[in-house]
């Protein structure tokens, strides 16, 4: 369930938008201010990356606007304007690449069918970006099919098995058979991981399920 934002919030505006239309606005707004605080403004909404592809394969080797698939996905779960603007953040490097990937896969279970065409150009992204700022280590197991990422604080793992036209040998940091990696479940603070990037409070985009004695919260999108 979406529910508005408090006002006090960075991207609150004083226009009234359909729900999705806001969204999108307001992202757009807390990049620009976003932007303001660093040296070197990112372009997100067109930063494109070339996804390698294995010889002999039918896909070409060409730019892809990675945001435009991401936003895909987020409509997908009926993503809040706030999430929106965490994405935006978080692809700003690499390590927020692999935790917005992870947020958006375990997000798959509540829509019939989830929109992963953001899943390997945001991979891919992150690894590129990992080169640059030194924030993850990338490893590739082909026994399991698996492409890591580990970060100062977290390691996340995709599969990636049936994206076989992708060169991921050339994409990745390290090539590991059999890798060995904690294992642990990494969805279920997705939302929280990828918030920590807007330094958002949990009581703006969290809702207390007021039913229960429990004192479980769940997220508003």
């Amino acid at each position: 369930m979406n529910v508005r934002p408090p006002t006090s919030m960075l991207w609150a505006s004083h226009h009234s938008f359909r729900a999705r239309n806001w969204g999108r606005t307001a992202v757009q707004g807390v990049r620009t201010v976003s932007q303001s605080t660093h040296q070197t403004p990112v372009d997100i909404e067109n930063r494109t990356v070339v996804v390698p592809r294995k010889e002999d394969t039918t896909k070409e080797e060409e730019p892809v606007e990675v945001w435009p698939l991401v936003e895909a996905a987020l409509d997908k779960v009926d993503a809040d304007p706030t999430t929106y603007q965490a994405a935006q953040a978080a692809m700003e490097v690499s390590d927020g690449c692999a935790t917005l990937a992870n947020f958006l896969i375990s997000q798959a279970e509540q829509v019939e069918k989830m929109d992963y065409r953001f899943k390997v150009p945001l991979v891919v992204l992150g690894a590129k970006l990992a080169r640059e700022d030194d924030g993850s280590t990338t490893i590739y197991d082909p026994g399991e099919g698996a492409f890591h990422f580990e970060t100062d604080d977290h390691h996340f793992a995709f599969e990636v098995y049936e994206d076989w036209t992708v060169d991921w040998e050339e994409v990745v940091d390290r090539i590991e058979k059999g890798y060995n990696w904690d294992g642990v479940e990494k969805q279920v603070w997705a939302l929280d991981w990828l918030m920590a990037y807007l330094e958002v409070p949990s009581d703006d985009y969290m809702v207390d399920d007021e039913g229960d004695d429990d004192d479980q919260y769940y997220s508003r999108i």
